[in-house]
């Protein structure tokens, strides 16, 4: 069976899904008319970017309709091909210019974006498909490195937002698929290695000032200390697995530490625009107030801009941050901190709650599903728009690291927009056909 779509399938579009797509498309348009209000030409007709917003969100809700009767079997039949199409199109930007420093965009869309569905998809089939091989590390290493090569490949093209995004999904979905804990605590653990020392030395770098970055360092000590004190009590797990495990786990963050320290030192000593450019953007990501002018400038307009709404906000175009162009990126990456700034706190709230809805009802359904394919594809999906809504409502206030990443439905991007249409789509899809 490789036809794409069954005009007999269920039609519905659940309420919660509903909500969230009406409610945030809206307040999207309203703060677009503010703090997005430039002029673009297409075709000889002027259009702003409310205008255009309007269209992509036409274009995804016909996406999304055209998706309710498209067999989710299908993406599982076919995901080495769509996982090698992936791997193709996120490597057309490295032939275009780069945009504002990162090479991720190529004519007019970036492959990065569109490429989250099918990298959900493409793990979604790989996990399901092998349930007698979820405590076998070596396979669960093999999912990792599905995932860890678009990675890469964004870190060489400067978009480290796009990279931390795609990250996200690993933890939720190996989780809800019936990894052991044990199992996703060797796999994760080089990350918080990596960042741990990643911020020494960048701090030590640049300041002589030591107490935080070895408070940090003390906390990660503790949380491993107070993990391999559980593991130990564990009684099901024999003493000789114990002792291969911890030692293991042990050498495989000393190696990523020694590698990441070296690395990053080498990095540092690379005499090119490449290498600085690559080198300033990290530092904006682990440590964003180091630079004022960049990072450190970002948080603080953003800051600014979510103090002065207060609860009810200076309403739509009355905001000085906005309408005087202090704060970069009011449209995309900043976008919560416009929504603050001119509809304040209560509007903030209230996105908060939608989401929280949406995103309780999108477990639901996956706990529903008969289907471990459909119900790891609905958990993808969440995963990630859930992130993307956390990350952007933190950078609003310095909680999160200015990574690039726009906010679900609120955000202005043609690519974004269809990308969120498009895994609500599956979603909703998943839910109908369990």
């Amino acid at each position: 069976m490789n036809r794409i779509f069954n005009f007999n399938q269920k039609f519905s579009i659940r309420i919660p899904i509903l909500v969230a797509i009406s409610f945030l498309s809206i307040i999207s348009l309203l703060i677009l008319e503010s703090a997005g209000n430039y002029k673009t030409e297409i075709f000889g007709i002027t259009f702003s970017r409310s205008q255009k917003q309007i269209l992509w969100i036409f274009l995804g809700l016909l996406i999304f309709i055209l998706i309710q009767f498209v067999r989710l079997r299908f993406f599982h039949e076919k995901m080495v091909f769509l996982y090698l199409f992936f791997l193709f199109i996120i490597l057309l930007p490295f032939f275009s210019e780069a945009t504002k420093g990162a090479q991720n965009w190529f004519m007019g869309f970036q492959p990065s974006e569109f490429g989250k569905i099918i990298i959900i998809i493409s793990l979604a089939k790989v996990l399901s498909d092998n349930k007698k091989r979820l405590d076998n590390i070596l396979f669960l290493a093999m999912c990792l490195f599905l995932v860890l090569v678009p990675i890469f490949v964004f870190i060489l093209q400067r978009d480290l937002g796009a990279a931390l995004i795609y990250s996200t999904i690993l933890l939720p979905m190996f989780y809800w698929s019936g990894v052991k804990f044990y199992l996703l605590a060797f796999l994760v653990s080089p990350i918080f290695t990596s960042y741990t020392i990643l911020y020494l030395n960048i701090f030590n770098s640049h300041t002589n000032q030591y107490g935080y970055p070895n408070t940090l360092l003390i906390i990660y000590i503790l949380i491993n200390f107070i993990y391999i004190f559980n593991f130990l009590k564990v009684n099901r797990i024999g003493k000789r697995y114990k002792l291969i495990y911890l030692s293991a786990y042990f050498i495989f963050n000393i190696l990523f530490s020694f590698i990441v320290s070296s690395g990053w030192e080498n990095l540092n000593q690379l005499d090119s625009n490449r290498a600085r450019d690559l080198v300033g953007r990290i530092e904006n990501f682990i440590i964003p107030s180091l630079n004022e002018f960049s990072g450190g400038w970002h948080i603080k307009q953003s800051m600014v801009a979510v103090g002065s709404g207060g609860v009810f906000g200076n309403g739509i175009g009355k905001g000085s941050q906005v309408n005087l162009r202090f704060l970069p990126e009011a449209d995309t990456d900043f976008v919560i901190a416009s929504i603050a700034e001119a509809l304040g706190f209560t509007f903030i709230f209230l996105i908060i709650l939608i989401s929280y809805n949406l995103f309780y009802w999108l477990i639901f359904y996956a706990q529903q599903s008969t289907n471990i394919f459909n119900s790891l594809l609905i958990i993808g999906f969440a995963s990630m728009l859930f992130f993307h809504i956390v990350i952007t409502m933190g950078m609003a206030v310095a909680l999160a690291p200015i990574t690039g990443i726009p906010a679900p439905f609120l955000s202005y991007g043609g690519t974004f927009t269809l990308t969120c249409f498009g895994m609500l789509g599956i979603c909703n899809n998943a839910t109908n056909n369990k």
